[in-house]
């Protein structure tokens, strides 16, 4: 029997499954019924115990598994129940006894595994128990305002059940789940499985399982988990895996004794915190463990000692950061570690002698940085290297030797920005070069000689 608009249009305008409560007596037949436990399923339970048709609670358990709890005992069918478990695996609470079959279960444990604490012992056998640790959870269920709190499905599986295969599918799900796993179960596998999700969890690791392979692999998750770690197993292989995660604003070799602050460890601390090298024993600090440092930071060459500059370590600071020139002994630079340094950071020039400033080194200088200009003598200003430079930055016009500022190369500047008319010398200032530079911006008429503004004004409008 079709709807009467009146149903309908309760059913269109209510909002929640509670309201049901207030509809008429008259609208509620078994088809509005029907149509609005499809629409919410926990509404099943304002519905008078008289109306309850095994139909109608089939539909609502289909919506909403929770709704079993308001199914009569008399209308709780395989079929439903089976509804409601797939629905909310915890619902299984709510099946008689006779009707847990093992699909069914099943079925229950799949949606949640917490629902292992109401499958009949007869039922509970290591694959099942499997399958509940692989849909485990210990986050509680919040339905309807209502905590529906369970036990960590591992804490439900009967001790003669808690092999190392249903413990592992618990860790492997659950990482958590170790600190419920018996003693004598347990393994440096579920250990690490347990670890490699939270590094944390190391606090419920055994120190027998406590070995360097789980140690490394809780510290390549969480720094935090070092105060897990047994003094014992704190090796270079621990430290090494700490150092990439932990602070970057902290002294960590002052934490480490001084046995275990190997070259490797060393290096790791200064790479993660600069200030962690006046902390490095002095064995450590050889030429192969600077010129380490350097090729990752080279402006840590001015604190290499000068007897450790060695070319190599000068030449790798130099190529990783080119300003890191003005700690290389003057002995030490040659033409072609200048050239390195200028090539990485164009304005190092400022340290290069004077001896080593060839026309090369100067135009790769140039290239890189076009401000490097400044510290080019002016006998090696050519005009080709001029233009190198004002092409990258105009206002570079201003470091142009007066003799290289020709009509062609000021007009090239001002075509490439207008308000650079500023650098160019007076008696360069032709009315043809001021009207470009005025075409490149309205505001390079501020640097126009003031005899010249109305004739280029005339020349701008015209063209």
């Amino acid at each position: 029997m079709a709807l009467s608009k009146e149903q309908e249009k309760w059913l269109k305008e209510t909002p929640y499954g509670f309201s049901l409560k207030s509809v008429p007596e008259e609208l509620s037949t078994e088809e509005f019924l029907l149509e609005a436990v499809r629409k919410f399923g926990d509404a099943l339970e304002y519905i008078p115990e008289a109306l309850k048709t095994e139909a109608v609670c089939l539909a609502a358990v289909q919506e909403n598994g929770w709704a079993l709890k308001y199914v009569p005992e008399a209308l709780k069918t395989e079929a439903g129940c089976l509804a409601a478990v797939k629905k909310d695996g915890l619902m299984l609470q709510c099946v008689p006894e006779a009707l847990k079959t093992e699909a069914l279960c099943f079925a229950a444990v799949k949606k949640d595994g917490r629902a292992l604490e109401d499958v009949p012992d007869a039922l509970k056998t290591e694959a099942f128990c499997i399958e509940a640790m692989k849909h485990s959870s210990n986050i509680p269920n919040i339905v309807r305002g209502q905590t529906v709190s369970r036990d960590h499905p591992l804490r439900l599986v009967p001790e003669e059940l808690k092999t190392e295969a249903v413990c592992f599918a618990a860790v492997q799900k659950d990482g958590y789940a170790l600190q419920f796993v018996p003693e004598a179960k347990n393994t440096e596998a579920i250990c690490l499985a347990a670890v490699q999700q939270n590094g944390s969890l190391l606090q419920y690791v055994p120190d027998a399982m406590k070995t360097e392979a789980v140690c490394v692999a809780a510290l390549q998750q969480t720094d935090y988990a070092l105060h897990f770690v047994p003094d014992a197993m704190k090796t270079e292989a621990v430290w090494l895996a700490y150092l990439p995660r932990s602070g970057s604003f902290q002294r960590h070799l002052e934490s480490i004794p001084d046995a275990q602050k190997t070259e490797a460890v060393c290096l790791a601390a200064v790479m993660k915190n600069s200030n962690n090298l006046d902390l490095v024993p002095e064995a450590v600090k050889t030429e192969a463990f600077y010129l380490a440092i350097v090729q990752q930071k080279g402006h840590m060459l001015s604190c290499v000692p000068e007897a450790l500059k060695t070319k190599a370590v000068c030449l790798a600071a130099v190529q990783q950061a080119g300003y890191a020139l003005e700690y290389v002994p003057d002995a030490l630079k040659t033409e072609a570690l200048c050239l390195a340094a200028v090539q990485q950071y164009g304005k190092a020039m400022e340290y290069v002698p004077d001896a080593q400033k060839t026309e090369t080194l100067c135009l790769a200088a140039v290239q890189n940085e076009g401000k490097a200009l400044e510290y080019v003598p002016d006998a090696l200003k050519t005009e080709a290297l001029c233009l190198e430079a004002i092409h990258q930055d105009s206002s570079l016009l201003s470091l142009v030797p007066d003799a290289l500022k020709t009509g062609a190369l000021c007009l090239a500047v001002v075509q490439q920005e207008g308000k650079a008319l500023r650098y160019v010398p007076d008696a360069l200032k032709t009315e043809a070069l001021c009207v470009e530079a005025v075409k490149k911006d309205s505001h390079a008429m501020n640097f126009v000689p003031k005899d010249m503004r109305v004739a280029v004004r005339a020349a701008k409008g015209k063209k």
